[in-house]
């Protein structure tokens, strides 16, 4: 029965989502990378006695040792799978989970994405950008900014300005208007993610040779 369970478990969880253990990469084999859907970001994760222990998973462990299995978010409000097993279970777990480990480079950093990839930001950023009104020049404004746990950019900050007031303002404009990114993390715990943007303002009209942008 409880091989049933726990079959049907692992069926219903990958409708949903991937689980941490695809956080993995080692340095000979690196997954590839495509952008991240909805589904990506909304990461299971899998507690053992109320404990989430990096790099433990389901699979590791024997049906038959599992002794209650329950599915309800965590405390940082993670979709979670919370396993009980005995206590020699679990030290077996951990010590298999630091075998497992051993020669593993684990990156647990979070992964967040401008929706369709990051290579659509600079699309978005050339389609929404507004070049004030008899604009001289061509220089780079970079805004610093946070992207919340939920992927809400928040606290955007003009970090290198212009000297012109109203490409400032655009800049800032254009950094709140940001959607939501695409956040996925590897641990429970969530936290907000800084960045930094360049956006450059080109003189309408004016034709630049690579090299010749204001530093």
């Amino acid at each position: 029965m409880k091989k049933i369970l726990l079959l049907s478990l692992f069926i219903v969880q990958s409708c949903f989502v991937f689980a941490q253990n695809y956080c993995k990469n080692d340095s000979a084999f690196k997954e590839l990378q495509f952008p991240l859907t909805v589904q990506d970001t909304q990461t299971v994760f899998y507690y053992f006695n109320n404990e989430w222990i990096a790099g433990a998973n389901p699979d590791m462990v024997d049906a038959d040792s599992i002794l209650k299995m329950e599915v309800k978010n965590d405390e940082y409000g993670n979709r979670a799978v919370f396993i009980t097993l005995s206590s020699d279970d679990l030290e077996k777990l951990k010590s298999d989970v630091k075998e497992a480990m051993k020669n593993l480079w684990v990156n647990y950093d979070p992964i967040c994405e401008f929706p369709g990839g990051n290579g659509l930001l600079k699309e978005w950023l050339e389609d929404n950008i507004q070049i004030p009104d008899g604009y001289k020049g061509n220089e780079r404004v970079v805004v610093s900014f946070y992207v919340q746990p939920d992927g809400t950019v928040t606290d955007s900050k003009i970090v290198r300005p212009s000297k012109n007031e109203a490409a400032n303002a655009e800049a800032l404009r254009l950094v709140n208007a940001l959607p939501k990114f695409r956040v996925k993390f590897c641990t429970p715990k969530k936290h907000r993610i800084g960045y930094t943007l360049p956006i450059t303002f080109r003189e309408p009209g004016a034709i630049y040779i690579r090299g010749n942008e204001a530093e």
